[in-house]
């Protein structure tokens, strides 16, 4: 009995200590820029960035989930600054498309337009 009542208590301890390891993914709020964020008609929920596809590589875009209001945003940042890091670029100093979508989709992405917050997700579309 003693031996059922000890594997419980390890397995029970296993398994809160396990779930507490898991990480939430960390939320990034960017301001919609018409200047650098372009939408094409054909695809209105499809947002793309003027610095993309300039290696040949494929095409970095971001894919509208839902619009929400009202979210309490921690810190704004700038879209263009955060793409315009080093880590995202190549020896030639083209944006890596592949490494910038992968980079975001482990973040949870609002591109912030007013009042609207604009839940999106990172995609890479090769050409």
């Amino acid at each position: 009995m003693k031996k059922n009542i000890f594997s419980l208590f390890i397995t029970l301890f296993f398994v809160v200590f396990l779930q507490a390891q898991e990480r939430d993914k960390d939320t990034l709020f960017f301001k919609y820029d018409n200047k650098y964020i372009k939408t094409y008609a054909e695809i209105p929920k499809q947002y793309y960035l003027d610095d993309s596809k300039a290696g040949g590589s494929g095409t970095f875009f971001l894919n509208e989930v839902q619009i929400v209001k009202n979210l309490k945003k921690k810190k704004m940042l700038c879209l263009k600054e955060f793409v315009h890091d080093p880590k995202f670029y190549n020896k030639k100093k083209v944006l890596d498309d592949n490494k910038l979508a992968e980079y975001l989709s482990k973040h949870v992405v609002y591109l912030v337009r007013k009042n609207e917050y604009i839940h999106v997700q990172a995609g890479h579309e090769i050409d």
